[in-house]
Parts: C-alpha cells; structure tokens; sequence
C-alpha cells in the first residue's frame, strides 16, 4: 500500500524535472538567424571566473558598461516591477527573478544576459544567473555592486516602468 504514494511522488519530481528543463529548450536557428543566446560561444570578458552548477560569473561595472555599449549585451533587472520603477540601468528589461526562467524568452539572443539586482554582494542576481547556467544558457554575468554601485558610478540610469 505505500508503494503507491512513493511511486506518485517520484513520477510527480520526475515530470517537474522534464517541465523546468523543457522550459529553457531553444530553437534552433533558421538560415539567416542570429543562433539563440545559450548556442553563442562565451564572450571572453576580463576578470570574469568560469561557474559551475553551485557558482556563477561576475561582470565588473566597466566591463559590463562597455558590453552594453557596444550591443552585445542586455541588462536583466531581477528586482521587482516596484523597485525597477523606482531607478534602473537605462535600456534594462524588468523580469524580477521569479518570473526569469518563464520570461526568459523577452531576452535578445546572441548577447551576454547581465543580470543585476540592489545587493552589493550579488545574491538574487547570482541566483538568476546559477539558474540559467545550469539550464544552458552561456554568456550569463551577475553585475558586481549592483543597481546601488552603478547609480554611484553615475552611469546612465532611468526612472519608470520602461
């Protein structure tokens, strides 16, 4: 009699697997497309570690500014709509971190995603990134310093939902 239950739960984590993993499952390119962000070879950024399943890559404030810059990178603000409104990177998209992996698709493919939340220490934006990086998807930066550190910096910077 208890196999049943044992046997419910274990069919029900083995199809919540297959659904989270399926989530981030891009197409592949049609001739003339832009290959989608996870099939880019990494960007070769200076001072940025490799992650692994349990850690994530940095992005100092110059090197992110730059990528920026230069359009091969898109700021993903992973606080919420309210905070967002409040200030944020200029030209950042808004996906707070628990809407990120059902949103994922609003992000330009082929650029580096640089994830940034108001902590100094990088903890929801480093969640962000781990949780993309373990679904595959290459060229993920956590932003060291955060919103807070780039306001200081004076770099630009907008009010509003947009």
């Amino acid at each position: 009699m208890r196999r049943l239950p044992v046997l419910t739960l274990t069919l029900s984590l083995i199809f919540a697997a297959t659904a989270a993993t399926a989530q981030m499952k891009v197409k592949p390119a049609q001739p003339g497309e832009t290959p989608a962000a996870s099939q880019q070879q990494p960007l070769a950024v200076g001072g940025a570690r490799l992650a692994t399943a349990t850690e994530f890559k940095r992005i100092s404030q110059a090197d992110a500014l730059k990528l920026h810059k230069e359009g091969k990178a898109v700021f993903v603000d992973v606080r919420s709509n309210e905070q967002f409104s409040l200030g944020h990177i200029k030209g950042a998209l808004s996906i707070p971190g628990s809407q990120l992996l059902k949103r994922f698709n609003e992000v330009t493919p082929g650029v580096a995603v640089i994830a940034y939340c108001a902590c100094s220490e990088e903890q929801s934006s480093g969640r962000a990134a781990k949780e993309l990086t373990v679904r595959g998807v290459q060229n993920v930066f956590a932003l060291k310093g955060g919103w807070d550190e780039w306001k200081s910096n004076g770099y630009p910077a907008a009010v509003g939902s947009k």
